[in-house]
């Protein structure tokens, strides 16, 4: 779905179209990476679009009531949010666990791994996506900035 078909489909479900609805639709749109709250709240602020977080989370949980948007659980990073459609793509993530900051792998590392399990479990598969969560190269060299704990 594209913007307006998105906005439509709210106005369907019997929602208003607020600033703040059409605004973080706006960013989630333009946006395949999963998002929390204050992700978008920080590219709104960019744009010179100031929305209260406890605003975006409503907005969030709304879309994601009238089954718009995926919600998945990100470590330590917490709940984040993308739309159906592009969450739906094929793909591939690293995503830290420390600061939440995701990156799409190239290739398909799993293909062959995917239609073994379909041979032998006569599942056809119809999606697959693929995650590793670690730490970044710039929250490790945070790490490894800190000083040594001691144990006493």
């Amino acid at each position: 779905m594209n913007y307006e078909e998105i906005l439509q489909y709210i106005q369907q479900q019997g929602y208003r179209l607020t600033s703040a609805r059409k605004h973080i639709v706006e960013v989630l749109c333009h946006n395949s990476d999963y998002l929390g709250a204050y992700d978008i709240h920080h590219i709104l602020e960019q744009n010179g679009n100031h929305i209260a977080v406890v605003s975006i989370y409503r907005v969030l949980e709304l879309l994601n009531s009238i089954g718009l948007l995926e919600k998945e659980e990100f470590g330590s990073g917490g709940e984040r949010y993308c739309l159906k459609n592009a969450a739906e793509q094929h793909g591939h993530q690293l995503i830290c666990t420390k600061c939440g900051q995701s990156k799409e792998l190239g290739d398909c590392p799993i293909r062959h791994l995917a239609q073994t399990i379909e041979a032998q479990s006569g599942y056809r598969i119809q999606n697959h996506w693929l995650r590793f969560f670690g730490l970044c190269p710039h929250c490790q060299s945070e790490e490894d900035m800190k000083p040594p704990q001691s144990i006493l």
